[in-house]
């Protein structure tokens, strides 16, 4: 065999995909001249058709898959389309449960192999079961993309009795439909037998009601699949602090544990001593409330100034109402806390109306009692409460900390009068403004002498001269 040939060919191997047992084989026809004249035609006979199969399949995943070409060349190494046939009939299946091409370009990605699976046998079934459960097509998207090898599985070993499992912790099919679209991944690779069921066995010991568990089970399904040694640690912790099992704050109480680590835990409870709660207030506000010990350290720091440090409230009052701090900022609890602000300044509302009985009600009977019922006194007080909500966070942004309160309310309530455009108020009719709504927001009578009043004249015009 020529010596040329037998360089090619070494030059040659580190373009072509060898395993070791090829590069074995190789090293030993070298040492054979004679073989390997053979050897050379096969390899590259064999590599020609591959490539040529390479082609196709990057074609499909272009055009028919919808995947970048860059990509395309990446998942050829991991699938080898022969022909459209069955790739074909897997994207119409897949089309007809709700897979739109964005998502099966995402499905693909995550794993190419779903193109040559047999559409009748293998993925029929298992998608007709989801139906039967009550999984829509509008569903099958996020579960399949959530778990990208569900349909790998097997229907009857693994989906099937995966799902008979959490039906009957969760006693609906709804329930179980509502599990796995939000956590489609945990139902085929957590295991069932050796957490979940003991996990919920447990709560079942302790005395937890079903609808508890269940509520834990749909809401928050990530703790439920967690070691049981965990679970068993944390529902100890629970049970110290001296949580009702028979009441739903136990359950809550459970995956707030799990989530944080002991360390975040510790760090939490120092943010809530530099606002004056002791350990013991902190864990009264727990027991009332154990989700408010999952706001971050900024989210907490800016609920907390607004309701002590803009609205006066004592934050032992917050400790104990903590739901209050479940709210959203931005759409409930600064918009409410300034229209109640407003109606107690006219003399429309008593002075110590508690906050507890307004920040929880719904919006239509929030609306209803304290917005819609003064149309004489407040005629304008509808269209301020929305341009609160509407427009907090954009308002909020060029004023600065110390002033959120009074500064807020007067640009929002401005913006309002004048449909979002702050800079067609005349200033008269920004004082007017600042007299009617901001002004009972400076808590302290002797502020209203001037100092305030100039500060807040000088804000609004260095606000129209700076647009």
């Amino acid at each position: 065999m020529p010596h040329f040939l037998i360089t090619t060919l070494t030059a040659t191997a580190s373009f072509i995909h060898y395993n070791k047992g090829t590069l074995i084989l190789l090293g030993s026809l070298l040492q054979h001249k004679h073989n390997a004249s053979l050897f050379l035609f096969n390899t590259f006979t064999s590599y020609g058709n591959n490539r040529k199969g390479d082609t196709f399949t990057v074609s499909y995943l272009i055009n028919s898959c919808g995947v970048s070409p860059a990509l395309a060349m990446k998942l050829s190494n991991r699938v080898h389309l022969k022909n459209p046939d069955i790739p074909n009939a897997v994207l119409d299946l897949l089309n007809n449960y709700g897979l739109s091409k964005t998502h099966v370009a995402k499905l693909v990605e995550k794993n190419p192999s779903v193109l040559i699976a047999n559409a009748e046998k293998t993925l029929l079934p298992k998608l007709k079961f989801f139906h039967s459960i009550g999984v829509f097509d509008s569903d099958m998207p996020r579960i399949l993309l959530g778990n990208p090898l569900i349909l790998a599985r097997s229907l009857e070993k693994c989906i099937i009795p995966r799902y008979e499992i959490l039906r009957g912790i969760v006693l609906h099919n709804e329930k179980v439909v509502s599990i796995l679209r939000k956590a489609p991944l945990s139902f085929t690779y957590c295991h069932i037998r050796n957490n979940v069921v003991p996990n919920i066995e447990i709560l079942r010991q302790c005395g937890v009601p079903q609808a508890s568990i269940s509520i834990l089970m749909v809401h928050f399904s990530r703790v439920v699949y967690m070691k049981h040694s965990k679970f068993v640690e944390a529902i100890k912790a629970v049970e110290e602090i001296g949580f009702n099992p028979l009441k739903i704050t136990f359950v809550l109480a459970v995956q707030v544990l799990l989530t944080l680590s002991k360390a975040k835990r510790e760090l939490r409870f120092q943010l809530y001593e530099g606002w004056g709660w002791d350990r013991e207030m902190t864990l009264q506000a727990f027991r009332k409330f154990p989700n408010f010990m999952k706001l971050s350290e900024e989210m907490f720091t800016k609920k907390m100034s607004f309701l002590v440090k803009d609205m006066g409230l004592l934050s032992k009052d917050i400790a104990e109402y903590p739901p209050v701090l479940g709210y959203s900022l931005e759409k409930r609890i600064i918009p409410r806390f300034l229209v109640i602000k407003i109606l107690v300044s006219k003399g429309l509302l008593e002075k110590n109306l508690h906050f507890s009985s307004f920040i929880c009600l719904p919006e239509e009977c929030f609306l209803k009692k304290f917005v819609e019922n003064f149309p004489e006194d407040m005629p304008l007080l509808a269209d301020v409460y929305k341009g609160l909500i509407d427009n907090v966070n954009g308002f909020s942004s060029i004023i600065s900390k110390d002033d959120v309160g009074p500064m807020v309310t007067t640009a929002l309530v401005c913006s309002v009068i004048t449909n979002g455009d702050l800079m067609s108020a005349s200033y008269d009719q920004c004082g007017e403004v600042y007299s009617e709504y901001a002004k009972p927001f400076y808590l302290d009578d002797d502020i209203f002498s001037g100092r305030v009043t100039d500060k807040w004249h000088n804000f609004m015009k260095g606000e129209m001269q700076r647009a």
